[in-house]
């Protein structure tokens, strides 16, 4: 017999309600998520970069050096033969001390007839100079050509000088040399540090560049008797000395030669130094054989130490954190079944009928040295009970050492996941961390790490 038909037909208001809480339910949803998502603090994510970092160290020191100082025993007007810098041989005539002032203002000196003044000696003399450098000349060494006019300048002023001294000493009018004690460099100024010792008595206040009065002088000027007129810088041997702190002393350490530069040339020097303990503070002495010439006329010179450049990843100082980890002697790993290496712990654990059982863990191990094992806790129980498996000593988990690791929050799969890095230098408000390790360039990383906890879910 047929089935009567059982199809019970819903009423259309009440399908009508049911798509209406259905909508409902979906909209409150995505309100929800929307007000969440709104409401929560947004975490910044950094990429994790290569970088160097130069290790030069910057000092500001004092140039020291042997200074003869040539005092005039008569006043007068000063009349230099020498160009500064240039060389000067031993009881050569310097200069000449005018004591009227009348000597070069008469017609006969006058630049017109200033070739009057010599004679045909003295030309003989000028030409000998000459034809020598001309035997002597060649391409390689050009750059004497230099040295030459100075030779061939200060020639002339020398012979010149002679006939202004007979005309001096016919016409009675005050004309005297003075002469070089030494040969060696000339300079013609004074600043007080002429005899400055370079000792235990050193400070601060010696590197004071607002105190620091330096007199030049030139022809034309007029000197006291007993006053400095002319320095003889004799040897090429000099010192730069210069305030260091601890911090930069310790990256000198094992060292007893320095690479450096002066005034930020474009060659480098190395040199022996030593360190001395001032009343005020520490000081590095460079003592050093070559160069003098160059830095002459200057007292205050800054020396750039040159240190080896480290490189590695960067990252902001924000990101660092800390996590207290487990340190484990490394006689408690041993190795799982048919393998060899040993990174695995043998744990003692009670059960709730009192039963003792061995079993094996795995563990996160951050990093080894020689005596320890860097163990993430995750994963241990208070009552866990380390077992070495060769000796059969144990140690409670509870009693385990805990040690601070440095890490990031890495964050390339949405989680901020602890990763350890290795500190090698910070720079203002970044640090330079070893590369090879758990991070590489182009990770990203939580950038500030005290906004976020360990896998927090980040995005």
């Amino acid at each position: 017999m047929k089935q009567p038909n059982r199809i019970i037909q819903l009423n259309k208001e009440i399908r009508a309600n049911a798509a209406t809480i259905v909508i409902a339910a979906v909209l409150l949803y995505v309100v929800i998520s929307v007000v969440s998502s709104l409401s929560k603090e947004s975490v910044t994510i950094y990429q994790v970069s290569k970088g160097d970092v130069s290790n030069d160290i910057t000092l500001q020191g004092l140039a020291i050096r042997d200074e003869v100082i040539v005092n005039t025993q008569k006043s007068g007007y000063l009349c230099y033969y020498i160009t500064d810098g240039e060389k000067v041989k031993k009881n050569s005539t310097v200069c000449t001390i005018d004591e009227t002032g009348e000597i070069y203002n008469t017609e006969n000196n006058s630049d017109s007839n200033y070739n009057a003044l010599l004679s045909s000696n003295d030309y003989a003399s000028i030409r000998s100079l000459i034809s020598s450098y001309k035997l002597s000349y060649s391409d390689v060494t050009f750059y004497n050509a230099y040295s030459f006019e100075t030779s061939a300048n200060n020639k002339v002023f020398e012979l010149t000088n002679e006939v202004l001294m007979q005309q001096a000493g016919s016409s009675g009018r005050g004309l005297s040399s003075v002469s070089a004690p030494d040969s060696g460099l000339v300079t013609y100024y004074i600043d007080g540090y002429e005899n400055y010792q370079i000792s235990e008595k050193i400070k601060a206040s010696d590197f004071d560049k607002a105190g620091y009065d330096k007199k030049a002088m030139k022809s034309g000027d007029y000197a006291e008797a007993g006053s400095t007129i002319v320095k003889i810088i004799p040897s090429e041997q000099w010192n730069i000395v210069a305030p260091i702190s601890q911090d930069q002393l310790a990256e000198l350490d094992g060292q007893s030669y320095v690479k450096f530069r002066i005034n930020n040339s474009n060659f480098t020097i190395t040199m022996p130094f030593t360190i001395i303990e001032g009343s005020d503070g520490s000081y590095i002495n460079i003592a050093i054989d070559k160069y003098m010439s160059n830095y002459l006329s200057e007292r205050f010179v800054t020396v750039e130490l040159i240190q080896s450049d480290e490189s590695g990843l960067k990252i902001p100082s924000s990101a660092l954190v800390e996590k207290q980890v487990y340190r484990i002697p490394l006689s408690y790993l041993s190795a799982g079944s048919n393998q060899s290496n040993e990174n695995r712990l043998n744990l003692q654990r009670t059960d709730d009928n009192g039963n003792k059982t061995i079993q094996q863990m795995q563990p996160k191990i951050y990093k080894t040295d020689e005596k320890y094992a860097y163990v993430d806790p995750e994963g241990f129980e208070d009552s866990d009970i380390l077992v070495n498996i060769t000796s059969n000593a144990t140690i409670a988990a509870s009693l385990l050492e805990l040690y601070p690791l440095t890490g990031v929050y890495f964050a390339n799969q949405g989680i901020a996941e602890f990763r350890r890095v290795t500190v090698i230098k910070t720079i203002d408000e970044f640090v330079l961390i070893e590369s090879g390790e758990e991070l590489k360039a182009y990770d990203n990383i939580v950038l500030d790490a005290q906004s976020v906890t360990e896998n927090q879910l980040i995005y």
